[in-house]
């Protein structure tokens, strides 16, 4: 018995040797920590139908690449051009995707299958960058190009949310009514491109990537060319400028806070808020206050602008912007002089009738010369631009502006700050700028360029700066 217990023993130990062996032949094989970076995106191996097929009705596209994928955010992403009815199914496992298509094909058409950036591998996350698959309903894949840029004319600024859209050349309310046959993403960069467009001629807008992709709303931005573009093998690059035909108005409640009033009325409360940058009056612009809706002013108790002792001054006017929420105080300015600003009861009233219903005194007092630099700019480039106006721009809003007459603009007083210089080519010579229409009449907003150069004026200081306007 005993020695049957050591045997035991002996076949216990050897197994437990034997699986120690295999544990550590096992560790031997996993491959080495470190190494290059995998820096090589997921490529195509295997396509059922293959890529560029002719002749073809797919309802199931397989695609094989050389390692693990993941596919991320495909409703962003991906787009099937000309448009079909009902998006594709698409699903990945593994190294594949298969692409289910539901809908019937049109003959002779040449469909693409643009993947964007949705298409990445598994461990480094590197991306298969505008991945596209290619087949033809017909005897040939259509080799059409068109490609171009899109900015947005007010600002100069890029907007990669908005897309770029083909129409029928023949269709003139298709841009109002029916979903685009071909559309293009626009990259950081403000470029879109086409490909694999039939030989045919195209009518082009620019929309946002919503879910009509029609211009359904004159608030929203839109681009247009002036006539329909023939699609080549190489088409000319276009440029194209998006602009709203009617701003938004959204509705701000005036915040009381320093600077502010609020005048009771019977039925509500008729607020305004004096819009200012540094707690003093700016010499260079109105005095501002801002209500929460339009309002008209009563001649019959005009608004005073008074010295200290609340005498009337001279030379002052009052007016409203063309929303009615804004009044302007307009007057030549003094440094480092009070002011009263007297609001008498019922001078003011809005659509509703509610009006103030005691008088009020804002009192308030202007800037010091101190506060403000003097700029020199020495300017080359312009002549090539139609009537051109300097824009000083801070958060996409025009802070100063001074038309272009010669090489040197002698400015002897602006607030200090970051400000990015861009160009105004002013078509009418009205001093500013003015958007597009697009209807039955339709007119191409005026452009605004981006200089490229941002400069910062330092107050009680003579700034000076050269700018270069490139064409």
């Amino acid at each position: 018995m005993k020695h049957t217990l050591n045997l035991r023993k002996i076949a216990i130990g050897s197994l437990y040797i034997y699986i120690l062996q295999l544990a550590v032949g096992c560790a031997n094989i996993v491959p080495p920590v470190g190494g290059p970076r995998d820096t090589i995106p997921p490529y195509l191996t295997i396509a059922r139908p293959k890529d560029s097929a002719t002749g073809i009705k797919p309802k199931e596209i397989q695609l094989v690449f050389s390692e693990y994928i993941n596919t991320t955010d495909l409703q962003t992403n991906f787009i099937i051009s000309p448009s079909i009815k009902t998006t594709p199914l698409i699903d990945s496992r593994l190294n594949a995707i298969r692409i289910r298509i539901n809908d019937s094909l049109a003959p002779n058409t040449t469909y693409s299958l643009q993947f964007g950036n949705a298409i990445r591998d598994v461990n480094e996350g590197n991306i298969a960058k505008n991945y596209t698959y290619v087949f033809s309903t017909g005897n040939h894949i259509d080799t059409g190009r068109f490609s171009g840029y899109v900015r947005l004319a007010e600002t100069g600024n890029i907007d990669s949310t908005l897309i770029v859209v083909l129409h029928p050349k023949n269709n003139d309310t298709a841009i109002y009514k029916n979903s685009p046959q071909y559309y293009s993403k626009i990259n950081g960069k403000g470029k879109f491109e086409f490909k694999f467009l039939p030989y045919q001629s195209f009518q082009v807008f620019v929309v946002p990537n919503d879910y009509n992709k029609k211009y359904d709303d004159s608030t929203k931005l839109i681009a247009f060319l002036d006539s329909p573009i023939q699609v080549t093998a190489v088409t000319d690059t276009q440029n194209l400028y998006a602009f709203q035909g009617y701003k938004k108005i959204d509705v701000k409640k005036a915040v009381a806070g320093a600077g502010s009033k609020v005048a009771k009325t019977k039925s509500t409360i008729l607020k305004y808020s004096k819009i200012q940058e540094g707690g003093d009056q700016d010499l260079l612009n109105p005095l501002q206050l801002a209500f929460e809706g339009p309002i008209k002013l009563n001649d019959s108790f005009p608004i005073l602008l008074c010295d200290t002792n609340n005498k009337p001054l001279n030379s002052y006017t009052i007016s409203l912007d063309s929303s009615s929420r804004n009044m302007f105080v307009n007057y030549p300015w003094e440094e480092q002089t009070k002011f009263h600003l007297i609001i008498p009861k019922g001078s003011i009233h809005d659509t509703s009738f509610n009006t103030t219903q005691k008088s009020d005194t804002l009192k308030f007092i202007t800037k010091s010369e101190a506060a403000y630099g003097s700029v020199l700019i020495r300017l080359s480039g312009f002549q090539q631009v139609k009537n051109p106006i300097l824009l000083f721009t801070q958060d996409d809003k025009v802070k100063y502006s001074f038309p272009i007459t010669q090489s040197i603009i002698s400015i002897p007083k602006i607030l200090p700050g970051d400000f990015i210089l861009k160009l105004l080519e002013d078509d009418n010579n009205n001093g500013k700028w003015d958007t597009g229409r697009f209807g039955k009449i339709r007119k191409q907003p005026e452009h605004v360029k981006l200089i490229g150069t941002t400069i910062n004026i330092k107050s009680n200081w003579d700034n000076e700066f050269n700018v270069v306007i490139n064409k």
